[in-house]
């Protein structure tokens, strides 16, 4: 089972904590829980150092069901497909990106989950400094 360190810092004028990537991934889950975490919307306490997968995606889920508790048909379909997507966090959600503007994506299941818990979610790329240096020679 995965489990994520934790890091407590200040922020805004108030402790919190926040995740920190293990092994390269998953990225949806830390920038999802970061988030969350930073806006003060979900919290751990500072006693812990380390949180489970199950736990943290626990969490989320009581937040996220929490936030969307209307009875409108339509959001209750979407809180039963998201609710799919929970074991996708642990390697990843499938998005395809527009390059239109920094937020627009094909749309898919997976990013329901996003809107549901009012996260924006945006694309970029860093330029690779070597491609760079190749321009200047070539």
């Amino acid at each position: 089972m995965s489990s994520y360190r934790l890091k407590h810092i200040e922020f805004l004028g108030r402790q919190t904590s926040i995740l920190c990537q293990n092994e390269n991934g998953p990225c949806p889950l830390l920038a999802l829980s970061n988030v969350l975490l930073l806006r003060g919307s979900i919290t751990i306490h500072a006693d812990i150092s380390t949180i489970s997968f199950r736990d943290l995606t626990s969490l989320i889920a009581e937040y996220m069901l929490d936030r969307n508790s209307a009875q409108d048909v339509n959001q209750q379909q979407n809180l039963a497909d998201v609710m799919k997507v929970f074991p996708k966090l642990n390697r990843g959600l499938d998005v395809n990106v527009r390059f239109t503007s920094i937020d627009a994506f094909e749309y898919s299941e997976d990013q329901v989950i996003f809107d549901l818990l009012n996260v924006r979610l945006l694309h970029g790329w860093l330029a690779d400094p070597q491609d760079a240096q190749s321009r200047e020679i070539g």
